[in-house]
């Protein structure tokens, strides 16, 4: 994951618990994001006959399930068009205008008002709504889901990587960086609600904020070699198993007229500006913007693909190594018919 990549996990990350504090102190005590919370005190208020506790977690749960609804749409129309970065962006920017709607109702209504219980209501499911909508958009960020709201799994992945001794060890410092963040945008908007509680649900939109500055930087630096849909990344050396041979279509019954016409196969090396091995993500995609086929390099940066058709395709080299001084994509047009194509390429500096 791109270090820029990871900080906007880490900012939403802190969002969620900064949210969270606000919901808590304002409707019996149940959280926007934090699903298993809310759950737990669901069945504590049914086991207590507890009914308005029941209803509450109902609200919160109810504006989070819709929010994950919501984010998955928006999500999967954008990807029809646009590349699953631009789609993230977009939906997170859906999330923040939810909350600074939720701020006008929350801040517009005074408490002493016969709207201000409807206002928590309010408040409780457009937060749920938006942090429905972040969980959901930032499903798209790695290959486990990368949460920022439920972190049960990021603390079991953590500290059992940690002591996994039939893997070699690898530090990550992101999963580390999110729980600490959580827990410091709690306790920091716990102080902020004490000291004004007006002010508290100003911390999470400026979190949001941010985040989406963020991933609009992100989406920036990889505009290169992007495709729309959803991603695909490099697989983990620790548990890499080699891809899976795709199907060719069933071969037809009976005899065969005419033998079918050989396509060239298309190889070459991804290096780096030094000349050294880059490994990458090989994408083809033919001229129509449609993605044929897509695979990893070998450690040393060789791939050998096979078009499904003669004709022109743009071939695209994705670095597995994004951001900072790391190489950028690189886009070259290959033209393909009878006899094997070799082109190496050179990533962008």
């Amino acid at each position: 994951m791109p270090r820029l990549l990871g900080a906007v996990t880490v900012v939403l990350t802190a969002a969620a618990g900064a949210i969270d504090v606000v919901t808590f102190f304002a409707f019996n005590q149940v959280f926007a994001s934090t699903m298993t919370g809310n759950l737990v005190l669901l069945g504590l208020g049914l086991g207590q006959g507890e009914w308005l506790q029941v209803v509450d977690n109902l609200c919160a749960m109810g504006g989070y399930c819709g929010g994950l609804v919501v984010g998955t749409l928006v999500c999967g129309v954008a990807m029809r068009r646009l590349p699953w970065r631009n789609a993230v962006g977009i939906a997170l920017t859906v999330e923040l205008a939810l909350l600074v709607a939720v701020g006008a109702v929350w801040w517009g209504a005074d408490d002493d008002s016969a709207i201000a219980q409807g206002r928590v209501i309010v408040l409780v499911v457009g937060s749920g709504l938006a942090m429905g909508i972040q969980a959901a958009a930032m499903r798209y960020i790695g290959p486990a889901g990368t949460p920022t709201s439920f972190l049960s799994g990021t603390v079991t992945n953590w500290v059992s990587s940690l002591v996994e001794l039939h893997k070699p060890f690898r530090w990550g410092w992101n999963s580390p960086l999110r729980i600490l963040a959580i827990v410091v945008a709690a306790g920091g908007n716990a102080v902020v609600q004490g000291w004004q509680p007006d002010l508290a649900f100003a911390v999470p939109v400026l979190l949001v904020l941010v985040g989406i500055v963020g991933m609009a930087v992100v989406t920036r630096a990889n505009h290169g070699g992007l495709v729309a849909g959803e991603p695909e990344f490099a697989p983990d050396p620790r548990t890499e198993v080699p891809d899976a041979e795709p199907e060719g279509p069933a071969e037809a019954e009976g005899p065969v007229d005419e033998p079918l016409r050989e396509i060239g196969r298309v190889s070459g090396r991804v290096l780096d500006p030094g000349g050294g091995a880059s490994p990458a993500a090989v994408t083809l995609v033919d001229m129509e913007g449609r993605q044929v086929l897509r695979v990893h390099t070998e450690p040393d940066g060789r791939f050998d693909v096979q078009p499904p058709e003669a004709g022109e395709f743009v071939l695209i080299c994705t670095p597995h190594r994004m951001g900072g001084n790391a190489a950028r994509p690189r886009a070259v047009v290959v033209a393909v018919d009878g006899r094997p194509v070799t082109h190496d390429v050179v990533v962008g500096a």
